[in-house]
């Protein structure tokens, strides 16, 4: 079943403590404590993914067999099995508002993360793989493989936000990235822009 809440937390996980978009270990910034305690969806999608994290049971060991299993049968003569098929595209325009939300979010998330090119091969394998450890289906990770292979600019993450999802936004895609290149500097700017965020909002944004 198509989750991007999940995905969000997730994504949300690891930029918070340093893995997502940043080539270092943040320190000394108020951006995650602000996502988690403050911000709406932010908020939500993290506490729903540290709780379905904190609930997710250990995988149990498999048992030994007693006896060593009888030797397989000698297959029948078939026709080889066709590859399954991809997972079908998602109508995004149909997603409740909260899944929609959540969709817009991962896409500031990841948009800013490649701001200036952080986001590498290797960089869209591990977040894949984190993904997988987070136990997302196959169609919320064809979704994120689709995004992390054309992010969006920021004008169009602009043009997608709804209203009331323009601080949310915002404070998204700044928990992505580190500020320290003028690209990263820049793309902030115009999603601000895009966004139609005050100067005194995005200060009070970035503030304590």
């Amino acid at each position: 079943m198509f989750d991007p809440q999940r995905l969000l937390g997730q994504i949300l996980n690891d930029a918070i403590g340093g893995d997502f978009g940043h080539r270092r270990r943040r320190g000394g910034l108020s951006f995650g404590t602000k996502a988690q305690l403050g911000l709406g969806a932010l908020g939500l999608a993290m506490a729903a993914y540290e709780h379905y994290s904190s609930q997710r049971p250990a995988p149990a060991p498999e048992p030994m067999p007693s006896t060593p299993p009888p030797a397989p049968l000698a297959p029948a003569l078939s026709m080889p099995q066709a590859p399954p098929p991809p997972p079908a595209a998602f109508d995004l325009s149909t997603l409740p508002q909260a899944q929609a939300d959540a969709v817009l979010l991962v896409r500031a998330m990841i948009a800013a993360a490649a701001a200036d090119g952080v986001i590498d091969p290797a960089e869209r394998e591990r977040v894949l793989q984190r993904a997988g450890t987070a136990g997302v289906d196959a169609g919320t990770r064809a979704f994120l493989e689709a995004e992390l292979a054309v992010p969006k600019s920021a004008d169009s993450i602009g043009a997608m936000t709804r209203p009331g999802l323009a601080r949310e936004a915002y404070a998204a895609a700044a928990l992505a990235i580190d500020l320290d290149s003028e690209a990263e500097r820049s793309f902030l700017r115009t999603l601000g822009d895009a966004l139609g965020l005050s100067e005194d909002e995005r200060i009070a944004l970035h503030g304590d």
